[in-house]
Parts: C-alpha cells; structure tokens; sequence
C-alpha cells in the first residue's frame, strides 16, 4: 500500500470539500436573494387542448387568479422562487453534511496517527510515510555515473559545487539550489525508442514525493538540433513522460534567451 498516495488523496479531498463548502455557502445566499425579489404566493398548472394555463393564489387570499399571457411573468418568478427553494434546502443539508464531515475524524490519517504517538513507541516503529529527510536522502544517494561526452563544455560553476554546460543551465541549477529543491545532473534516464539519454536535470518534488525531469533545449534555432528536440519529446511521452505532470520543458534561442521569470514559474508550478 502507498501510504503516501493514501494520505495525499485525503488531503486534496479535504481541500476539494472546503472549495465546495466555499461554493455552495455563496450559492445558497445568491439563492436567497433572488427569492427576495418575487412575489408572494403559490402557483397552479393546468393544461388545456395542450397549451399550459397558470393560475395564481396570493398568499392570504382564497381566490385562484388567472394568469393571462400578459401577466405570465408571476407564473415564471414564482415558479422560480419555489425552484430556489428547493435547492436552498438542499444546499443547507449538503453544508451541514461537509461541516461534520470536517469537524470529526471521518478519514484516516497515516501520519497524524503517527505524530500522536511518544518518541519512545515513535522510536521502534517503522514510518508508513517516510519523513521528507528520508525521501530526499533516499533520493540524493542513488549513485550514477556522470556522462562524459563534451566534459570540455563543463564551464560554470554552480553554488552547489558542480559543473554545468550553458548559461542557461546554470541559471537553472541556480534556482533550484536557492528553492532548496534536491536535484542531480545529467542523470541517465533509458527511453524506449531512442535509449539512454542525459536529462540536464532531474529533480525531487519533496511535498509531492514526486520525481519531475527537466530537460532545457537550448539551440532551438538550429533545424537539425530542433528536429532532435522533437524526436526526444516524441520519446519522452511514449515512455510516460509529459510536460506539466513529470517533465518540464524549456527552451531558447539566440534572439529568445531563457530567462530567470520562466525558470521560477516551472518551479512554483512543478517543483514546490
């Protein structure tokens, strides 16, 4: 059992039911003001040789008034009110429901449980979900051998220690160092189709327990570069992997450089 996939399903349903509550606690008060604005009263529909008649009792009254073509208008807001009605009770029972549901302990939490327990009996116990230390650890200890084509091109060094190819991929390592992302170099990755390839960066979601690639393009404004580019993405997808969920893509060119703004918006979106 993923005891972490388990955990993160209850926390994205926890947060799925407050946008509901949210939604449907506005809703039921647009729904009361429109009822406001209609007349009072109940409305009967008969029908006639197959046209629909309504006659209307106003409340208080004992009388039925029919309502002419003219003054069909009541019929519909009436109606109307009685619609809102119906989906304010509803609301107002589906709130409650959601108010009790998040008051109690109606869904299980691994690591809450967990958290309760003294650090003596947390001591002797395995960890269901492994601490974002561990996971991070257990990430950065993977060995792996460098690639060591063009190592003549390993030119500028990164505050982290290493050595990088470009500018670009500098500026990348850069950010990720100062968001405190745990990532590794050009680790290989094998890809059905077009084999083992060196993805400049392969990188941890530590909230997400979630290994996400970047791979920078970075002489898009070569054909022959370009249509190898392209043929790494086509593999990319074949094998699982795709841009917005596990892979970040981004790219450049002489006249249209990378720049940091576009870095710090993969890595909000992807990477924290």
């Amino acid at each position: 059992m993923n005891c972490f996939e388990l955990e993160s399903k209850r926390e994205q349903l926890i947060v799925m039911l407050k946008e509901r509550q949210r939604m449907l606690m506005e809703f039921n008060r647009e729904l009361g003001e429109m009822r406001i604005k209609h007349p009072r009263g109940i409305i009967r529909v008969s029908r006639c040789k197959g046209v629909f008649q309504y006659y209307w009792k106003q409340k208080g009254s004992g009388k039925w008034q029919y309502l002419r073509k003219n003054r069909r208008a009541v019929a519909e807001k009436i109606i109307a009110a009685e619609y809102y009605g119906s989906l304010q009770k509803k609301t107002l029972k589906e709130l409650k429901r959601i108010e009790e549901w998040l008051s109690e302990d109606f869904c299980v939490s691994v690591e809450e449980e967990f958290e309760k327990l003294t650090d003596g009996r947390k001591a002797v116990l395995h960890r269901l979900i492994p601490s974002p230390e561990e996971v991070v650890t257990e990430f950065l200890d993977v060995s792996y051998e460098r690639w060591d084509s063009f190592e003549e091109n390993l030119q500028y060094e990164t505050s982290k220690g290493e050595f990088v190819r470009s500018k670009a991929e500098w500026m990348i390592a850069e950010q990720l160092y100062k968001n405190g992302i745990p990532y590794q170099y050009e680790y290989p990755l094998y890809l059905n189709g077009l084999g083992t390839i060196h993805p400049d960066f392969r990188c941890l979601n530590v909230r997400k327990r979630k290994i996400v690639y970047w791979e920078h393009q970075g002489m898009m404004g070569d054909a022959n570069y370009a249509s190898h580019a392209l043929r790494k993405l086509t593999a990319y997808e074949e094998n699982g992997y795709f841009i917005g969920d596990n892979l970040i893509i981004t790219e450049e060119t002489a006249e249209y450089p990378l720049i940091p703004k576009t870095i710090d918006r993969w890595i909000q979106r992807m990477l924290l």
